[in-house]
């Protein structure tokens, strides 16, 4: 029986790196469609197009019509015993950079220095790369083995870059369906630009906000922005704004809100000794993040097992954005009448977002700023699960069986809705698969060629070794 499992996995395999380039221009036509969250460009027309992905695989699909933009529900019965929930997003943020090297929705092939033949596209790494990546594997699969080890249902929403606002109502009402499902898996690269995959072991949670201050009875123009030659004696939004946010932290950044820390949690120890072993082994270098983004020093001169150690169990407080004023061509003398900051917070275990939120609300009260607005956007909690959850072990396993050798983050320093999974739906998840792409959320996102091909080869690879596991009983495998 193992040796027809095996024979059946190389020929899917073999199909694949077979019929790649038809799945590379494939891949490349979905990444044309834009689908862009905070306009609604494209996002019909995309839901539209993963029913119809979704049918082609032999499966059942449905928009579902939510307040903002719908969600793609749909199964693939292959009459397995077990289940696998594939949860993905199909928004994208927009590509309004000034600086991309090639037309973002143009999908167009581009030799990187350093990485190779890759695919520049608003989406080719968050998340549309690896999803349309995904679909391609699963057709792959049916179309050399016959049909999937395991059934899908599918929950792909398209509003993950607004915070997924509106997925903790489909979930609630649609968990008799889901909760067939024994894990989730978000397929995704997962590999650095030195070719290393990580396994993040849960996500950080997200507040993010906005602060507005108005001219009003403190002072500053109240209906419109007046010369700048009056600030001699009409008080400035802007510079309102920044002495609020200047509050937040001294000059090394370190946040000075009170309560903001009050129930971090610590690292556990085990956790830190296996950051500290990765460190030392050379696996976590944290130079090649360095090279790959322009930085050239972190927050404390820190580096090693300490720098690690901070990404992971520390909270942050990032401004992602200032407005206000005159900011065109030129010289242009004004005083603003408002002006708006965009922030978020990260969460780290033991956090709660309704208490963050009032920590702020209560720091700018106490500190004069009572008139300045705090809108919140979005704002979920933390999740964290177990490295012996079934699917995580697999994804492992299927790392180490392709030549790679994993590296376990303890949380993913950005923040996606796995808190509905966890607390909700009460079904473990799993990030993962190999493959390379970078600058998210910038200009010339991107995803290797090569890593694309790998990334079809590892969740053939997961779904072959996960049907196995689950077959003989492995932790989580099954309810």
């Amino acid at each position: 029986m193992g040796e027809t499992n095996s024979q059946t996995l190389q020929a899917v395999k073999q199909y694949l790196k077979d019929h790649f380039p038809d799945d590379l221009e494939l891949i490349r036509e979905f990444l044309r469609q834009p689908s862009i969250s905070y306009t609604g460009e494209g996002i019909n027309e995309t839901a539209q197009l993963l029913v119809t992905m979704i049918q082609e695989l032999g499966g059942d699909a449905q928009v579902v019509a939510t307040e903002g933009h719908p969600i793609v529900f749909g199964e693939l019965d292959q009459g397995a015993p077990h289940t696998v929930l594939v949860y993905g997003m199909y928004d994208v943020m927009p590509a309004d950079e000034p600086d991309w090297s090639v037309d973002p929705w143009a999908a167009e092939i581009k030799e990187l220095p350093e990485q190779g033949p890759s695919i520049v596209a608003r989406g080719a790494v968050n998340t549309k790369g690896p999803m349309a990546g995904f679909f391609r594997a699963v057709a792959g699969y049916q179309a050399a083995a016959g049909k999937l080890p395991v059934n899908l249902l599918f929950a792909l929403e398209g509003e993950e870059e607004m915070g997924s606002r509106h997925f903790v109502p489909f979930v609630k009402g649609h968990l008799r369906e889901l909760k067939q499902a024994d894990t989730v898996l978000f397929p995704f690269f997962s590999e650095n630009e030195a070719g290393i995959p990580y396994m993040t072991l849960g996500t950080k949670g997200i507040l993010y906000f906005e602060l507005e201050c108005q001219g009003g009875q403190w002072g500053g123009p109240t209906r419109r922005g007046v010369h700048g030659s009056y600030n001699a004696w009409v008080a400035n939004p802007i510079w309102r704004l920044v002495q609020a946010m200047a509050t937040f932290v001294d000059v090394d950044e370190t946040i000075r809100i009170d309560g903001f820390f009050d129930d971090v949690a610590e690292l556990p120890a085990e956790e830190l000794d296996v950051i500290r072993e990765q460190v030392n082994a050379g696996r976590m270098d944290e130079t090649v993040f360095m090279e790959s983004d322009h930085i050239l020093q972190f927050k404390g001169n820190l580096r090693g097992t300490a720098l690690w150690q901070r990404l992971f169990s520390q909270p942050q407080l990032n401004i992602d954005g200032i407005v206000g004023g005159y900011t065109g061509e030129g010289t242009k003398t004004l005083l603003p009448h408002k002006a708006l900051a965009k922030m978020d917070v990260r969460m780290v275990p033991r956090m709660d977002p309704e208490r963050v939120e009032a920590c702020i609300r209560r720091h700018l009260d106490a500190h004069g700023f009572g008139d300045i607005t705090m809108r919140v956007y979005n704002k979920y909690p933390w999740s964290k699960l177990s490295l012996q959850e079934q699917g995580v072990q697999t994804m492992l396993k299927t790392y180490k069986d392709m030549g790679k050798e994993p590296v376990v983050w303890p949380l993913n320093p950005g923040s996606a809705p796995y808190y509905v999974f966890e607390h909700i739906l009460g079904v473990p998840y799993v990030t993962g698969g190999l493959g390379h792409g970078h600058r998210q959320h910038s200009n010339d996102e991107y995803c290797t060629v090569a890593g694309l091909l790998n990334f079809e080869l590892s969740m053939a690879q997961w779904l072959h070794d996960y049907a196995v596991a689950a077959a003989e009983g492995g932790a989580g495998s099954g309810r």
